[in-house]
């Protein structure tokens, strides 16, 4: 009896309901389509706002752009076609982050390069200017023996004390 009950409820909420799963499905496409269109409104600059994303920018062209993103992810687009088509568009300003290739690496690696070759020119500098000379080369001074700039300045004073 219970069985029957069960089997006949069931039914009729599938009769009543039959794309409740059919919804769900697509609620779960729906939230993950959603979460891309966010991720690429933070890549892509409003054209007319300056230093603000699609995703910050309350403007009508940044409405129409997040549209745009949101039409294009439901036609089955990636998010690099996405990307590309709003680069081939508007330039590569409008991305938030630059390309990573091109005259852009040489960019993006050159201040490695200059902390690199910063390094290596002040540990040569510091090798050379802490180097010692060493005790052979130093002349050693003798106080017996009168050296000539001991002489010529006893003469000047002398020439100096005479002058007074």
């Amino acid at each position: 009896m219970k069985r029957k009950i069960f089997i006949a409820g069931l039914t009729a909420f599938i009769l009543f309901f039959p794309n409740l799963a059919i919804m769900a499905v697509q609620d779960a496409q729906d939230e993950s389509l959603q979460k891309t269109a966010r991720e690429l409104y933070s890549l892509i600059m409003c054209p007319i706002c300056s230093g603000q994303t699609i995703g910050q920018s309350n403007t009508e062209t940044s409405a129409q752009m997040r549209d745009l993103v949101l039409k294009k992810l439901r036609q089955g687009e990636t998010k690099e076609e996405v990307l590309q088509y709003f680069a081939s568009r508007y330039g590569e300003r409008i991305l938030a982050e630059p390309t990573k290739g091109g005259f852009n690496r040489m960019l993006w690696l050159l201040p490695f390069v200059i902390v690199v070759v910063a390094v290596a020119v002040i540990s040569f500098l510091m090798r050379r200017w802490s180097k010692r000379p060493s005790v052979e080369d130093e002349p050693r001074f003798d106080e017996n023996q009168p050296s000539e700039y001991l002489t010529r300045l006893e003469k000047e004073l002398k020439e100096f004390g005479d002058g007074l």
